[in-house]
């Protein structure tokens, strides 16, 4: 469990509002061999903005005082961070990324049509759940009387709600990864043969959505939706 012990305290604690704005610099790395983590998305959590990792993993957010970050690869679990006031006093922040690392009996359900990302979906998830029992309870429960169905005053609880704002946030770094995994920079390079910065600024710019990649299942139709993308960036002279 990576990050699970920050993630209940830190949904509540991002309720503040934000007092400083600041454009930060930092690197992603990987936590074990300290190399740089390229094109990899950071995202700040209260504005919903994301910016991709240079090849030397380097990136510039927009962050205020208390505001929730993450930070998604290819290849590792996602983690966050709260942006803090003694943070506005560094030049740069360091982050760092543990891989993921799949056990022998994940590897073999290959065999039943799982994908890359959803092993290490499953890996993600695994650590994330830990100890933790993967059960939220229902809105109504069977009565005590016997009589029929009544409210579950336990989901209201504040251990419940946390919980859910958990699980809730697990969800949305998950979307994160999966865009990750279907607009990765391999695969834009084929079909637009941009390369190191012009790739970089291409993929920020043009970050296809959750929602339209959901809709959209197919590697055609990335093929297509890149090259309007440079259409759209050839007529906007960028």
């Amino acid at each position: 469990m990576r990050f699970v012990g920050t993630v209940l305290l830190v949904w509540i604690a991002t309720s503040s509002v934000a007092q400083s704005k600041s454009f930060v610099w930092g690197y992603l790395k990987d936590s074990l061999t300290k190399e740089p983590i390229p094109l990899a998305s950071v995202t700040n959590l209260n504005t919903k903005q994301t910016v991709m990792t240079s090849h030397t993993g380097r990136f510039k957010i927009q962050l205020s005082e208390n505001q929730l970050f993450s930070f998604a690869a290819v290849g590792y679990h996602f983690d966050t961070s709260t942006f803090h006031a003694i943070h506005l006093q560094r030049d740069t922040l360091w982050l760092y990324l543990a891989p993921l690392t799949r056990s022998l009996a994940n590897v073999t359900v290959t065999s039943k049509g799982m994908n890359a990302y959803q092993l290490d979906s499953i890996e993600r998830r695994k650590d994330f759940m830990g100890d933790r029992v993967n059960y939220t309870k229902p809105t109504f429960d069977v009565s005590n009387s016997g009589a029929g169905l009544g409210i579950s005053i336990d989901r209201f609880s504040k251990h419940e709600k946390d919980k859910r704002k958990a699980f809730a946030f697990f969800e949305a770094n998950e979307r994160e990864e999966y865009i990750n995994y279907r607009f990765p920079a391999s695969l834009v390079t084929t079909y637009s043969g941009l390369k190191e910065e012009a790739l970089e600024d291409f993929m920020q710019r043009y970050r296809p959505s959750y929602e339209w990649l959901r809709a959209h299942k197919t590697e055609e139709d990335i093929k297509y939706y890149i090259n309007e993308k440079l259409k759209e960036k050839k007529v906007n002279g960028q």
